[in-house]
């Protein structure tokens, strides 16, 4: 039974996207609607079957008509999505699909969404846990995919044939195109799974022909007649309907002139039927063509005329190529034949001009911004344009609606398009999309004209010229261009003349989602892809930055608070760490960001964790799922990163009732490849196998995880990887290589500044392992690059410590080695005596910036003062 949409959707998963319920309804039937002969709804019947179906032909054989038709009669669920240029945008295609399918099933699509808003996304992530929720509907579903020749976008054809190439079995592809999509389709053909309808099966036959003609005129034509149709039309439905137009306006023998190879027909057979027709009804045709959608009130704006619904509805049983596009005969669109027809008519390109701009304006004042900006574009209004296109950019970029941006900027002339205010419009949008290759040219060009002598009091100039500032700074971190992006922070930091931020255009302060979802945080490119001693470095110097200019309740500091929890969570600094937590999570709420509050409640809960407070800890998370819900990410992916850090908590205190539960349900347990992101859901589902003793599956996990982050730079994950690899061959006594392994990972601890990361109770009689095989000298491949004996000292007593606290030496012991590069300059030069204005001197630094750094240094070498700080210092043979 076909299942009836659900529009829940609409108000709560997608009130961020202004999606058109338009393009998500299947079309009604018109009212001359001949019902195809059985041998093409057989052949469309085996869609059913098969994994795609290929329907395709030029435009007016009836496509769209034959399917929409054969979905209702057959009462197939269906996820029907009309595309137009718009879906060449990657974020806008994949959205309608998701809203396709929730429509029919509320439960699908909510963490592929959520993937969607984030920073850099994996298109693969996203597709699989599409994927993964369409396994778990309980029927065959058809996704029909109507317009398909109107994507021109390689990436999205690549990512289709992603989706097809994993579809679960109840799935079905529906693709309707005027030419062969640009996806590969052998390998289907050669299995069966590829169902093609073409040309010469959507021609109508004699029979059709004549039940076509019957229903229009009223009578059946004779057999001459029917023989003359059925050789000049070719069973070309488009010309069937044009015929009966003719006929009907008294064109008795305007078929004779129809050949259907003569590509000139459509232009011929129209304007008979045009020129026939009231001069009121023309230049309504003439008027209204300008639109893709069109409903009475707007109609009535452009023509001046007194439009009713019902006018509409009666065009539509007029055959005169009218197709409604909901249920209710709201709003309407032109056959795209009869639409381009109309508007090859339009002679005067002063009126055409003017109906483009009263139809932008009157979709501006009904809130479809986007249509707005393309007809004004279309009417060459560029002033107007710029003013639309400025007043949703940012909107635009925090959706990711990024091509669409990009079109419609490249649409402009190049001295509007190259004005401040819209040139760091795309500056941002190109930073986001991954290109690089004109940026220089764009920041000079920007640069030049901040620096001409009338911009330097402007408002606007003082905010885009700081804008600039961050873009440059989020590009270099986006490429981990770690020395860049520490001097631009650094310039920022040292100017005194920043202005008031209130009134600054920047990005993040506008709630950017700056997590590409993961867990930690730092794993990615906010913490230059886990090397956390330069994280640490840079995210101390943002923190300054902060409180030098007071920015403490703006978004963006949200990120660098969960950055710096996540930094001081690893360096051991337990209650700074907190600190950090607790403020990211207050600012986070305040300001939706739900990228940082995630990761601020899970280190949080951690903390908890290792106080011994655990019932604590879980209802922590608890709580943390419960506003999560409230903020409409229930069953996002953010959902689930708290979900899956309870189950880490609950394969700990053994509770493997609830683990076994996670573990059926992980995409992992159906597939065995790695696709996009989620390190931290498989570390955990890695660390679940080998807990059930399933080494060999965890060991093929690790292989394939270790491959795929070691070249992809990523640290964390590589780290957590090479100590799950110790333990796996532990496990498997091979002693070897499992000190190999620990070696390994020692290194690229000690090298990036790593603590908490090793302790952990299964890794404790390894690293005493370990240092017994150093000791000895038993592996010379230890020997050859070693891990110093203070560094592993520390990490053993962590890993020890079951209650690893901060209330023993150990603690101070790892926080004295931990002082940062800075901090231990500043160390050494207030030994050798110098004042805070001559250490500020001689490091190039602000002298609150040398107090921020000597509060730290006190903080970690619990100290008092400078003398306490020196005496210290020596003790621990820090100078």
């Amino acid at each position: 039974m076909s299942q009836k949409p659900n529009d829940v959707f609409s108000k709560s998963l997608f009130n961020e996207y202004p999606l058109l319920n338009t393009k998500l309804y299947i079309p009604q039937q018109p009212s001359y609607h001949v019902a195809r002969e059985q041998h093409l709804m057989e052949k469309m019947s085996r869609a059913m079957t098969c994994k795609v179906t290929l329907v395709t032909s030029p435009p007016g054989f009836g496509k769209t008509t034959m399917v929409s038709h054969w979905t209702i009669n057959q009462q197939i669920p269906a996820a029907w999505v009309s595309l137009d240029q718009g879906e060449n945008d990657l974020l806008r295609f994949w959205t309608y699909v998701i809203a396709a399918f929730n429509r029919l099933y509320p439960s699908v699509g909510h963490k592929s969404l959520s993937l969607l808003q984030t920073l850099s996304f994996s298109s693969e992530q996203m597709i699989s846990w599409l994927l993964n929720d369409l396994f778990e509907i309980p029927d065959s579903v058809l996704l029909v995919l109507d317009d398909y020749h109107m994507i021109e976008s390689d990436e999205i054809h690549r990512l289709l044939a992603f989706f097809i190439d994993r579809m679960p079995p109840q799935v079905h592809l529906c693709i309707l195109s005027r030419k062969q999509p640009l996806i590969a389709v052998g390998l289907l053909r050669v299995k069966g799974q590829l169902n093609e309808i073409g040309l010469s099966d959507l021609r109508f036959t004699e029979q059709e022909i004549s039940t076509f003609w019957l229903r229009q005129t009223g009578v059946l034509p004779n057999e001459l007649s029917l023989k003359l149709l059925s050789d000049r039309t070719e069973g070309w439905v488009a010309g069937i309907q044009l015929a009966v137009l003719s006929h009907l306006s008294g064109q008795q023998d305007a078929l004779h002139q129809f050949k259907g190879n003569n590509r000139y027909v459509v232009d011929y057979l129209m304007e008979e039927v045009f020129v026939h027709l009231p001069e009121s009804i023309r230049t309504f045709l003439l008027k209204t063509s300008i639109l893709e959608r069109m409903n009475a009130e707007l109609c009535a704006v452009l023509t001046g005329q007194s439009v009713e619904k019902e006018r509409l509805q009666e065009m539509e049983r007029s055959n005169l190529f009218v197709i409604s596009l909901d249920a209710e005969g709201n709003w309407y669109r032109y056959h795209h034949l009869f639409a381009d027809f109309l508007r090859s008519k339009q002679e005067h390109r002063d009126e055409t001009v003017s109906l483009y701009i009263t139809a932008s304006e009157w979709f501006e004042r009904q809130g479809y911004l986007g249509e707005a900006i393309e007809h004004a574009l279309a009417a060459r209004a560029y002033d107007q344009a710029c003013t639309l296109i400025l007043s949703v950019a940012t909107e635009l970029l925090k959706r990711r609606e990024l091509t669409t941006l990009h079109r419609w900027l490249l649409q402009l002339p190049v001295a509007n398009r190259e004005r401040p205010a819209l040139l760091i419009i795309q500056v941002w949008t190109e930073i986001l999309m991954g290109r690089k290759e004109r940026m220089d040219e764009h920041i000079a060009t920007l640069q030049k004209a901040l620096d001409s002598p009338n911009s330097l009091e402007t408002s606007l100039y003082v905010g885009i010229r700081e804008d600039m500032k961050v873009a440059k700074n989020f590009q270099a971190m986006l490429l981990g261009n770690y020395q860049l992006c520490f001097s631009q922070l650094q310039a920022l930091h040292e100017d005194d003349n920043l202005p008031d931020i209130e009134g600054l255009p920047m990005l993040f302060g506008m709630g950017m989602e700056l997590n590409d979802g993961e867990i930690p945080f730092i794993r990615s490119y906010y913490g230059f892809c886990g090397r956390i001693k330069q994280a640490e470095r840079y995210h101390r110097l943002y923190d300054s930055f902060i409180e030098k200019n007071e920015f403490y309740h703006f978004p963006f500091t949200a990120y660098q608070r969960t950055a710096m929890s996540e930094i001081c969570y690893e360096r051991n600094q337990l209650t700074e760490s907190l600190r950090f937590a607790e403020d990211a999570i207050r600012i986070a709420k305040r300001s939706h960001v739900i990228g940082a509050y995630v990761p601020a409640e899970i280190i949080r809960s951690r903390i908890l964790w290792l106080r011994e407070a655990k019932e604590e800890a879980i209802a922590n998370i608890y709580e943390a799922m419960e506003h999560v819900k409230l903020t409409h990410h229930h069953s996002s992916h953010w959902h689930d990163l708290l979900n899956t850090y309870l189950i880490r908590c609950q394969l700990e205190i053994g509770e493997m009732g609830a683990v076994d539960h996670w573990m059926e349900m992980s995409p992992w347990s159906r597939q065995s490849e790695i696709i996009g992101g989620q390190d931290f859901e498989l570390l955990t589902f890695i660390g679940a196998l080998i807990a059930k003793e399933n080494i060999h599956e965890a060991l093929s996990w690790c292989e394939q995880l270790k491959k795929a982050r070691t070249s992809s730079g990523r640290i964390m994950t590589e780290l957590e990887v090479l100590l799950f690899l110790s333990r796996i061959h532990g496990k498997m006594n091979n002693p070897h290589t499992c000190m190999l392994h620990l070696h390994q990972a020692l290194l690229l601890g000690e090298r990036e500044g790593y603590l908490r990361i090793f302790a952990n109770t299964e890794l404790e009689p390894l690293l005493r392992q370990y240092a017994d095989v150093r000791k000895n000298k038993y592996m010379a491949e230890l020997q050859t690059e070693g891990v110093s004996l203070h560094y592993l000292q520390v990490v053993l007593s962590l890993s020890s410590d079951k209650r690893n606290t901060e209330r023993n030496n150990n603690y101070k012991e790892s926080s004295v080695h931990m002082l940062t590069v800075r901090e231990q300059e500043v160390l050494q030069l207030i030994a050798a005596g110098l004042s805070n204005k001559a250490i500020a001197e001689k490091l190039v630094l602000a002298e609150g910036t040398v107090k921020l750094h000597l509060h730290r240094i006190y903080s970690k070498l619990q100290v008092n003062g400078r003398i306490q700080a020196i005496q210290k210092a020596n003790q621990y043979r820090l100078l």
